[in-house]
């Protein structure tokens, strides 16, 4: 499950909580708030090899892009700069099947913080999904969950088998009391199991 699944799991599973009235709220803050479909691809069209699309989106690498397309038309008169901007040509045309992605992360995003702007409250406590930041590695949180116990193995180094740990001492000194007593009994009694605990009749 990518990031953008994530997210998009959060934030339906918050917005079956609201209202109508919220959810109107809700979908007029995503459309003010989201990146606009026609000028995301505007930009990649006429703008998109200098990675005009990348910064609207606040994507990685834009600068690197735009640096990559300069020094391939400054080095352009002697051969070299058409390795660069080939390979910028190639980037340009694989971020043509990005961009849909792109446009469904900003509108979840955007409606991640408009809910919480009409709300007041955490798309978390709504949804009942606790992730960890969007932007972040890992985005389920686990620290709500209880941890269970480890169980300490010993082995032995040279055979590589578990050593049977031996009971300690508190445990042992009371069944060595009781043998010991019981032991005496039998002792005083001469092999005669009479119970000598009830009066005689």
């Amino acid at each position: 499950m990518n990031n953008v699944s994530l997210l998009e799991q959060q934030v339906f599973a918050a917005r079956k909580k609201l209202s109508t009235q919220e959810q109107l709220m809700v979908n007029e803050y995503v459309d003010n708030n989201s990146v606009s479909p026609v000028a995301a691809w505007l930009l990649w069209v006429f703008l998109g090899q200098v990675g005009a699309h990348r910064f609207l989106f606040k994507k990685p690498y834009a600068a690197l892009m735009l640096t990559l397309e300069i020094i391939g038309w400054i080095t352009a008169i002697i051969l070299i700069g058409f390795g660069f901007l080939f390979a910028v040509w190639i980037w340009w045309i694989v971020d043509a099947f990005s961009i849909q992605s792109w446009l469904k992360e900003s509108r979840l995003q955007a409606a991640y913080n408009g809910i919480m702007q009409v709300t007041g409250k955490s798309v978390e406590q709504l949804s009942g999904i606790n992730y960890t930041s969007f932007d972040g590695g890992a985005f389920v949180n686990y620290n709500n969950q209880p941890q269970q116990p480890q169980q300490q193995n010993n082995f032995d180094p040279n055979t590589g088998e578990p050593i049977n740990q031996q009971p300690s001492s508190a445990n042992v000194e009371p069944q060595q009391t009781s043998d010991t007593s019981a032991s005496q009994s039998i002792n005083t009694t001469d092999g005669d199991d009479t119970n000598f605990s009830k009066p005689n009749e």
